[in-house]
C-alpha cells in the first residue's frame, strides 16, 4: 500500500525503469478530468450494489433453508462450498460458454421453453454484459454469505423460537423479530468484507467481457489495470487504486457507524 501510495505521485514507464519524475498531483488531475473514470466509477457501483444485494438476499434465504431439519441437508451444506472453491478462470470460461449467444445452454433453454423468440447477445450487450458479469459474481461468492448466516443461526437459542410461538407469533413475526436481530452483526460484517471484495474485483470482470462491449462493464480496478498494462501510465494506475483505497475506507467507516455495530458491547 505504501509503495502504490509512493508511484501514485510519480511518472513511471515500465519500459524506461531509470527514469521516474516526481510528479505532484498531476496523476489525480488525469483521473478527474477522464471522463472513463467517472464511467468506470458508476459501473463499479452497480457491480457491486447488485452484487452485495443479491449474494445478501440469496445468502440468508439459503442459510435458512439449510438450517432446516430436512433429511439430506448435510450433503447439501457441502456442496454449497463448490462455487466458492472452483477456480475464477475456471468458472469465467464456462460462462463464456453458458452465455454464447450462439451456441450457449442459457439461449436454448430460453428458446425451448418460449421465453425468448432469438438468440440474447449476453456478452455483447452491454446491458446484458453487466447482468451476466454480476450474476457469475453472486454465483461464486454466494456461498460465504451462506456459511457467516448459517454458522449464526445455529447459535440462536430456540427458546426464543418456542416462547414467540406460544405467543402466537407467525413464521414471519419470528423472523422479524428473532433471526433477523439475531443476525445484524454478522450481516454487517458480511456486508462490509463482500463490498470491499466486490469493489476492488478485477478477475471476473476481465476474463467474462474484457471489460467490454467497449467499456461498458469496466470497474475501477479494470480501469487501474488499463491504465497500467494497456498504457503504461503506473503512477495513474496507482493513483487509482489510492483513490479505490480511500473511497473504500471513507465507505466502510459510515456504514459500520450508522449500523450501530458494536455499540451494544459499548454500552454493556
Amino acid at each position: 500500500m505504501i509503495e502504490a501510495i509512493r508511484m501514485a505521485f510519480v511518472s513511471y514507464n515500465p519500459l524506461r525503469p531509470d527514469d521516474v519524475t516526481f510528479v505532484g498531483f498531476r496523476n489525480f488531475e488525469v483521473i478527474l478530468d477522464d471522463p472513463l473514470f467517472y464511467e468506470s466509477f458508476w459501473q463499479a457501483i452497480v457491480w457491486t450494489g447488485w452484487s452485495i444485494i443479491l449474494q445478501t438476499a440469496f445468502g440468508v434465504g439459503l442459510a435458512l433453508l439449510l438450517h432446516t431439519q430436512l433429511p439430506g441437508m448435510a450433503a447439501f451444506r457441502g456442496l454449497l462450498l463448490f462455487p466458492y472453491i472452483v477456480p475464477t478462470v475456471v468458472i469465467a470460461l464456462n460462462w463464456r460458454w453458458i452465455f454464447n449467444s450462439e451456441i450457449g445452454i442459457i439461449n436454448y433453454f430460453l428458446l425451448e421453453a418460449g421465453l425468448i423468440s432469438q438468440n440474447i447477445a449476453w456478452l455483447s450487450t452491454p446491458n446484458m454484459a453487466m447482468a451476466s458479469a454480476i450474476l457469475l459474481n453472486v454465483w461464486k461468492y454466494t456461498p460465504f454469505v451462506i456459511i457467516c448466516v448459517l454458522a449464526r443461526l445455529q447459535t440462536i437459542p430456540t427458546e426464543l423460537y418456542d416462547a414467540a410461538k406460544v405467543d402466537g407469533a407467525g413464521s414471519i413475526r419470528r423472523f422479524l423479530d428473532i433471526t433477523l436481530p439475531m443476525l445484524k452483526e454478522v450481516l454487517v460484517v458480511v456486508i462490509v468484507f463482500r463490498t470491499i471484495w466486490t469493489f476492488n474485483k478485477f478477475e471476473e470482470i476481465y476474463l467474462l467481457t474484457r471489460g467490454g462491449p467497449g467499456t461498458s462493464t469496466f470497474n475501477l480496478a479494470v480501469y487501474a489495470f488499463e491504465q497500467g498494462m494497456a498504457n503504461l501510465r503506473l503512477g495513474v494506475a496507482a493513483a487509482t487504486g489510492v483513490i479505490m483505497i480511500v473511497l473504500l475506507l471513507v465507505g466502510s467507516v459510515i456504514y459500520v457507524r450508522l449500523s450501530g455495530f458494536g455499540s451494544e458491547e459499548k454500552s454493556a
